[in-house]
């Protein structure tokens, strides 16, 4: 179970290509698992969240984790069917036809691309505080520095091929996980000790369920397990992988998010955290960790800067595949399926990824806050993740219905993906419509944001289908 093939030509592969079964189990769930960034999350999102919903940190990451699963069921029953480097966007084109196939292509690689946002935000933030721990004077520029060599050092592995960024990613995954398990478990004891050790981190809100749906987008963002769909043509045996790959990894890090996520929720009173978070100029979990750890602390934000890049590099690898996809495909210019002839990689791909991040993160955290733009964004992402999720569970019902007749599944075919898409519809409208609307300028402006892009996407699609430019299928059931 190695995460590369050492022994694979270069030269076998065709021109416009990626690089055949580069990546094994351990290689694609090392991805996976290092996409869905569970260091990174607790790091970045523990304050948020605690602002929005309390204490209850726990029980929002276990809701997040319910209301994944089944989703990831239909992600692994179609990649099974149809590994594509299109994923979502492969499967759509098939089952519900080309027109609709290439919006949410489109809509897939925008969310993608989105979550390539969020770890520059946080690395830079980590950044100021390294440097605050030495003294050196900091600001939004040594902010953009920071976030600017998140970028050169995650793109140094991305752009030289999938099997090294799986061996980086594994490496940052192992030491962020060791760390920030060891300081989940000190706040635990700690807990026990001063007998403040408490099951209400874990409980629903004795009140309104307000601030927990406000917080449910960032704990699915850190839920987000489908990145082992877009490296499936890199994949040796891709039908049986990348299921497991996807099941796997959500499990067993959606359960450490669950418990590190409560564990930090009993770091000190519920008054005295929910002050220390609100008052935490970049995120609070450095300052939390200086309560057991003291100047150890320094620790967390070294972890965290490494577990930034963990997340940058398979974010940036996942996006730069469904471009490659869409532009194989001719959804996009052609010219996004560029592969570089000696590490195989979509070449212009990652140069548009890397490009859109840097769009995206510079004017919004110069003009405001670093945190409000990780606040914002995440509002923004909800819709693209259930928009897309729900599609994966539309797909998983109609190709086996049409398709697979033989092998459908009451269980795994219709009542997952039912029982999934009724949530997310659910969610969508009380997160994206109703939470958003009353939460102001923020929120009504993300709202907008959301409707201009897929109206846009919208009139790129009928303008594609007006001409009748040509396109073929990445994939066929």
């Amino acid at each position: 179970m190695s995460m590369a093939d050492s022994t694979h030509d270069p030269g076998l592969e065709a021109a416009g290509q990626l690089r055949a079964d580069a990546l094994g189990l351990l290689g694609t769930v090392s991805l996976t698992a290092a996409y869905m960034a569970p260091a990174a999350s607790l790091i970045a999102l523990f304050g948020p969240m605690v602002i929005k919903t309390g204490i209850g940190a726990g029980f929002v990451m276990l809701l997040g984790l319910a209301v994944t699963l089944p989703s990831a069921i239909s992600f692994g029953m179609m990649a099974r069917e149809m590994p594509s480097a299109g994923g979502v966007y492969a499967w759509a084109s098939c089952v519900l036809g080309r027109t609709f196939g290439r919006w949410i292509g489109i809509t897939t690689a925008i969310y993608y691309v989105l979550t390539v946002v969020f770890p520059p935000i946080v690395f830079g933030q980590l950044f100021n505080n390294l440097l605050d721990l030495a003294d050196v004077p900091t600001g939004k520029g040594t902010w953009l520095l920071g976030a600017g060599l998140s970028m050169l050092i995650a793109g140094f592995a991305t752009y030289r091929g999938v099997a090294v960024s799986s061996y980086l990613a594994f490496v940052l995954l192992i030491v962020q996980l060791v760390v920030m398990s060891a300081l989940a478990l000190t706040f635990a004891f700690v807990a026990g000790r001063e007998q403040h050790l408490s099951w209400a981190p874990f409980l629903p809100p004795a009140g309104s369920w307000s601030g927990a749906l406000l917080a449910l987008p960032m704990a699915m963002l850190s839920l987000i397990c489908d990145a082992a769909t877009p490296v499936s043509e890199e994949t040796r045996n891709a039908k049986r992988t990348i299921p497991l790959a996807i099941i796997l990894t959500l499990l067993v890090v959606g359960i450490w998010n669950v418990l590190a996520f409560g564990a930090l929720g009993m770091a000190c009173p519920p008054d005295r955290l929910i002050d220390l978070c609100r008052n935490s100029v970049d995120n609070a979990v450095p300052p939390l960790a200086a309560l057991v750890w003291g100047r150890f602390n320094v620790l967390v934000t070294v972890v965290g800067m490494i577990a930034m890049i963990g997340a940058l590099v398979p974010c940036s690898t996942a996006a730069s595949r469904l471009l490659f996809s869409l532009g194989r495909d001719g959804t996009l210019p052609r010219g996004l399926a560029v592969v570089h002839p000696r590490h195989r990689t979509p070449w212009n791909a990652l140069h548009i990824v890397f490009l859109a991040t840097a769009l995206a993160i510079v004017p919004l955290a110069l003009i405001r806050d670093p945190g409000e733009a990780i606040a914002w964004w995440s509002q923004v992402i909800a819709w693209f993740i259930i928009v897309v999720y729900f599609t994966a569970n539309l797909c998983n019902f109609l190709f086996h219905l049409r398709f697979r007749p033989e092998r459908f599944s009451i269980l795994w075919n219709l009542v997952a993906p039912a029982l999934a898409a009724i949530i997310q519809l659910a969610v969508l409208w009380q997160v994206v419509v109703l939470e958003l609307w009353r939460a102001g300028w923020i929120g009504i402006s993300a709202q907008f944001f959301i409707v201009v892009v897929s109206v846009l996407t919208a009139g790129w699609v009928y303008t594609l289908c007006a001409y009748r430019l040509p396109a073929r299928s990445g994939a066929s059931p």
